[in-house]
């Protein structure tokens, strides 16, 4: 990397993958952001700090990589694409603070990568797994003590859907027990190389501790509860309990009754409260 040690981390990286050769690849949803302003300003909406450990999903062509170990950043970097490597070692190989791991992270095992000290994730996600990788950081241990993640537009308008709401659902719900989540930055499609075909955001997600708003009795069972509520948006709440847990139907509707619901009640209408309620109630059983 000493080449490119005079000059602006984004050019570094354009240059890093002429230099090699690298092809886009689309079915990766690789839309990398090259510009080094715009990346400091995610960098300082994530808090990255000196001294701060970082598992990076997704490097691609490692500019953030930098500019964190820049920053003074322990820096773990998991990226699924091989061809990717020769640009990223031209990118990080000055950097002592940088650890390249070349695996899916879908698949990858968070304590073996991170350990039990504290941690935090920063990531450009693909549309395909996006919703599955953020649920499993929320739900594996060890938990990350806060996520920035850059989404499409309009999955960050499901996270943060409100209760009742017509993109009110699964992800909304799952992410909103586990994690205060919010939009700090809207991004364009001229902010990526090359231009994806949607509106992005950028999410900034903190886990609860113990100042939890809403706590199931059960984790496990409020995950099945929230995913047996929206099961079948067209059926009543009732039939995708009686569905999802083999309940008699009337057992069923007195649960819901218990709450002071109407047993016709659509799983999409309940709040996070009424949810864990309603799992409490199933453990109970």
């Amino acid at each position: 990397m000493s080449e490119y040690t005079n000059i602006s981390a984004g050019l570094a990286a354009r240059l890093a993958l002429e230099r090699h050769g690298f092809r886009f690849t689309h079915s990766l949803g690789q839309n990398f952001i090259l510009d080094d302003e715009l990346l400091e300003r995610i960098l300082d909406l994530a808090l990255i700090e000196p001294g701060g450990r970082v598992l990076e999903i997704g490097p691609g062509a490692g500019v953030m990589t930098r500019l964190m170990a820049g920053r003074g950043a322990d820096v773990t970097a998991i990226e699924l694409d091989e061809t990717l490597r020769p640009v990223l070692e031209d990118m990080t190989g000055d950097c002592a603070n940088v650890r390249l791991v070349f695996a899916d992270a879908l698949k990858a095992d968070l304590r073996a990568l991170m350990g039990d000290e504290p941690f935090s994730v920063i990531a450009n996600l693909p549309y395909y797994i996006a919703t599955d990788l953020i649920e499993k950081l929320l739900t594996t241990a060890p938990k990350p003590r806060r996520l920035t993640v850059m989404v499409q537009k309009e999955a960050a308008e499901r996270m943060t859907a409100a209760p009742g709401g017509k993109t009110w659902c699964v992800l909304a719900a799952t992410v909103q027990y586990f994690a205060r989540c919010e939009t700090v930055m809207a991004l364009p499609p001229a902010s990526f190389t090359p231009p994806p075909h949607v509106d992005s955001a950028l999410l900034r997600l903190e886990p609860y501790g113990d100042d939890a708003p809403v706590r199931a009795a059960d984790d496990a069972m409020m995950l099945r509860v929230i995913r047996s509520a929206f099961a079948m948006r067209r059926k009543t709440l009732a039939n995708n309990l009686t569905a999802a847990f083999a309940l008699p139907r009337e057992e069923a509707a007195a649960l819901i009754e218990s709450l002071g619901l109407d047993a016709r009640v659509r799983g999409e209408a309940l709040s996070i409260a009424q949810l864990a309620a309603l799992s409490d109630r199933l453990s109970a059983r």
